[in-house]
This record gives C-alpha cells, sequence and structure tokens, in this order.
C-alpha cells in the first residue's frame, strides 16, 4: 500500500511538471524577464513613431500684383493652408525658421537656378527632410464658354499660375516639381478688374484663391509622406554623436537607427551639387533627447560622424 507521504511527494512532483511545461510552452518564464546584456532598452522605431519635419519658405512674386497683396493672399494663407492640409508632418513657417538661408532670399547658383545644395546643408543642420520652394508666376483672366447647346454661356476665371519644388535634405535633390494652373471661377467685375490688372483687384476673391491653396497643399504633402524619415548626424567625438533632431521629430532615448556614412559631393549640370548617398556605416542608439537635438552612441561601425545620415533600423 502505498504511503499518503508518498502520494504527496508524487502528486507535487506531477504538478511542478506541469506547470514547468505548460509555461514553457507559453513562453513564460520563472525568472525575472530582466537581463544585464544592456539591449532590453533598445527600441525598434517605425515611421508612424517618427514626424517629419519641413520648411516652407517664402515664395517669390513674379506675377503683376503687389507684394502686400501678394504676402497677404498667398505667403501667409500657404502657411495657414498647408499647415491645414500637412496631417502628421511638422511644418516650420517662413517666419518661425530661425535660419537666415531658409528664411529669407534663397541662395542661387551662378546661373540663377536655387542652389538645392546650400539649402540641403542649412536643412540637414536644423533637422529638416525637406525645403519646400516656388513662385507665383502670374494670375491672368480667362473667358470660356460653357455648357451645352442653347444652354451655353461665357463664364469668366482667374487662372493662377504656380510653381511648387520640394528638396530633399539628405541629397539636395528635387523629389516633386509641379506647375499648377489652378482655374477659378470668378463673377464678371472681378474680371474686368483682373483683366486691367489692378494690382489689388485680386483681393475681391482672395477666398476662392486660398480655397484653390489647400488642395495643392494636399498634393504636395501625400508626396513627402512617401519619403522615409531620416535624420543627420551634425557633430560626432568618440564614440558620442549629436543629431539635429529631437522631441520635435518623435525621438525618444532607447531607439536604434542604421548610420549611413556621409558619402561623396558630386556635380551636375550649372554649377549644381548633390550628396551621393554613402554606404551602411554601423548602428546607433539614441540615449538622451531633448526639444531638437539628440545624443547617441555607436553601437556598432567606426565611420560614422558629421554628415552621416540615420535611416530606420
Amino acid at each position: 500500500m502505498i504511503s499518503a507521504k508518498r502520494t504527496y511527494t508524487v502528486k507535487a512532483a506531477s504538478f511542478f511538471i506541469i506547470f514547468f511545461l505548460s509555461c514553457f510552452a507559453a513562453g513564460c518564464s520563472l525568472f525575472s524577464a530582466g537581463t544585464k546584456s544592456g539591449r532590453n532598452d533598445i527600441l525598434k522605431p517605425s515611421g508612424n513613431d517618427l514626424i517629419k519635419i519641413i520648411v516652407l519658405t517664402k515664395f517669390e512674386n513674379k506675377s503683376f500684383i503687389g507684394q502686400d497683396e501678394f504676402d497677404e493672399i498667398f505667403q501667409k494663407s500657404l502657411s495657414l493652408k498647408f499647415e491645414k492640409a500637412c496631417k502628421g508632418i511638422s511644418l516650420i513657417k517662413p517666419e518661425e525658421n530661425k535660419n537666415n538661408i531658409l528664411s529669407g532670399k534663397l541662395p542661387k547658383t551662378g546661373s540663377g537656378r536655387i542652389d538645392s545644395f546650400r539649402i540641403a546643408e542649412a536643412g540637414r543642420e536644423t533637422g529638416i527632410n525637406a525645403i519646400i520652394t516656388g513662385a507665383l508666376i502670374d494670375i491672368a483672366g480667362v473667358e470660356e464658354r460653357r455648357g451645352f447647346l442653347w444652354l451655353e454661356r461665357s463664364k469668366t476665371f482667374a487662372r493662377v499660375d504656380m510653381v511648387i519644388n520640394v528638396y530633399d535634405s539628405a541629397t539636395g535633390t528635387k523629389i516633386y516639381e509641379e506647375s499648377i494652373k489652378q482655374q477659378i471661377e470668378i463673377a464678371e467685375h472681378e474680371y474686368d478688374a483682373l483683366m486691367g490688372k489692378t494690382p489689388k483687384c485680386v483681393m475681391e476673391f482672395k477666398e476662392k484663391i486660398t480655397d484653390a491653396l489647400f488642395m495643392i497643399g494636399i498634393s504636395v504633402c501625400r508626396e513627402i509622406k512617401k519619403q522615409p524619415w531620416q535624420g543627420f548626424v551634425i557633430s560626432g567625438q568618440g564614440s558620442g554623436i549629436t543629431i539635429s533632431s529631437g522631441e520635435n521629430a518623435g525621438l525618444k532615448a532607447g531607439m536604434v537607427f542604421d548610420a549611413y556614412d556621409a558619402g561623396e559631393i558630386i556635380s551636375g549640370a550649372d554649377g549644381q551639387k548633390f550628396f551621393m548617398p554613402g554606404q551602411k556605416a554601423g548602428t546607433v542608439k539614441i540615449t538622451g533627447v531633448f526639444r531638437d537635438k539628440a545624443e547617441a552612441v555607436i553601437l556598432t561601425g567606426e565611420n560614422i560622424k558629421a554628415g552621416s545620415v540615420l535611416k530606420i533600423h
């Protein structure tokens, strides 16, 4: 006859075996989940964790309308409408940007074209992912007959002719270019004033113009959202580096990124220069985050220094 003590021992052993096997199957542990390897605080960011920062520069006014009217209708409204259209993107307006190159008159090459290399350099220094530039080319009156057969009648429009370009800070290349001819229906007296090229005539239908700018903003920001987030190393010493993005871009301590070396600078037509993306140089981990800066340590690799580009790991 089996003793009660032996029965208890067998049952207890069976219980612990079943418990252990259950934990093993479920992936749990009988011990603390902590580790002294130093990698338990690593975060792998995704595109949804990070915020792209773009800057809207001052647009050029090449039309006949006065500068005051242009600033009121276009420059101010562009900032407001683009901010509304670019949900999930941090938009820096011209008046908010402290970088003189991007908030003032944009630098030009000897041939008169925008110097995309210099504005990309400025963008890297301030943690900007993309730079939006552009110009109002003209506002013209257009008269067309619309309708069907006996219902056809003449309608008057204002055609807004704009050019918008978006430059990538990582390379200095143009990632978006569009010539926009937006046609807006206006009243006959507004059309007559426009045909007379009265500079202040556009104030009469400015609301119709600003409504069109919102749709333009959606088109531009849709293209920017397709681009991957990138960060830029602005200084380095030993195994520590400084990045020109911080809390404003969604960075958090523990995030790990792939680092690519600065690469080469190549020359193109009309004296333009561009950054040629380099090879993967290693990985870095964010250790300290400030409003618009972050500190990191090099986990792997050696050739990670000022000019290096960070991408999602």
